[in-house]
């Protein structure tokens, strides 16, 4: 800072120099009068610059973190959301008196738009992976969002258990390798593929060509010899939907269906190079 005062200062002696009738002001003693004057306003002009550089630099981060209507906007505010609290009119807006964490029970959210309309998957947490709401809890999310909406916008609040995946395939593994240990590998990569690691990736499309790089990865497994023999989807009570390439999740998440679980769905074929 020294120094752009310096420069400033230098900056003032120059203009000064330009009027004739400031010539008496010659001392070079830094102590002068009109020195100490100089050097307080030049101090004062940097000090009050970069106030309003910091200034400027906050309103842009409030702009920037505030895209009123966004997608990114409806995340936030979703995440936001607690649960049993009730929101007050405050600065214009509807907010929360006390920003209470352990009452924000959405811990996954995804915000799509469909045909004008903006629909948001939540889910909350269990075992440290996306979980319905509650009936209670999803009626609290409505109520919260038609709050905090912006105008004229309509909207669809969505939290499905699970979507099924239903998977048949045949698995090569090393006729070397042993199978009590290959097996359960395979059944825990497909699971960890399906599980939602990252809140980021909630609502995340499965698809078919990953899933067999992350069976392909386990030690045992002959590595271009996996055959997905059929794998198909579905949520809720509705039919199974069979795909060959990906499949976008109507719950944001996945899991396999305990009807078919993996150990009976997946043979496994010692293979001799």
């Amino acid at each position: 800072m020294a120094q752009i005062i310096t420069d400033v200062e230098n900056e003032m002696f120059t203009e000064k120099a330009l009027h004739t009738e400031l010539d008496a002001l010659n001392s070079e003693s830094n102590t002068a009068i009109y020195r100490l004057w100089m050097y307080v306003t030049a101090a004062i002009i940097v000090f009050f610059e970069e106030v309003m550089d910091l200034f400027k630099s906050d309103v842009q981060a409030i702009i920037d973190n505030n895209q009123y209507g966004t997608d990114d906007w409806w995340k936030k505010k979703i995440l936001a959301f607690q649960y049993g609290d009730l929101l007050v009119f405050l600065n214009n807006i509807f907010q929360y008196a006390v920003i209470d964490p352990t009452l924000q029970i959405v811990q996954y959210c995804s915000i799509t738009s469909v045909n004008g309309v903006v629909q948001i998957k939540a889910a909350t947490s269990v075992a440290g992976q996306p979980g319905v709401l509650g009936t209670d809890q999803l009626a609290g999310l409505v109520s919260y969002c038609s709050k905090v909406q912006p105008s004229g916008i309509r909207f669809a609040v969505l939290s499905l258990a699970a979507d099924l995946v239903k998977l048949y395939g045949n698995i090569y593994f090393d006729a070397a390798a042993d199978i009590a240990i290959v097996q359960p590998a395979v059944e825990l990569a497909i699971t960890n593929f399906l599980a939602v690691n990252d809140p980021v990736n909630f609502n995340g499309t499965l698809y078919v060509q990953k899933l067999v790089d992350a069976i392909q990865a386990v030690p045992g497994v002959v590595g271009p010899q996996v055959d997905i023999l059929s794998i198909a989807a579905k949520n809720g009570g509705s039919d199974y939907t069979t795909f060959t390439s990906s499949y976008q999740p109507e719950s944001g998440y996945f899991m396999i269906d305990p009807a078919f679980p993996l150990s009976a769905t997946l043979t496994y074929l010692p293979f001799v190079a």
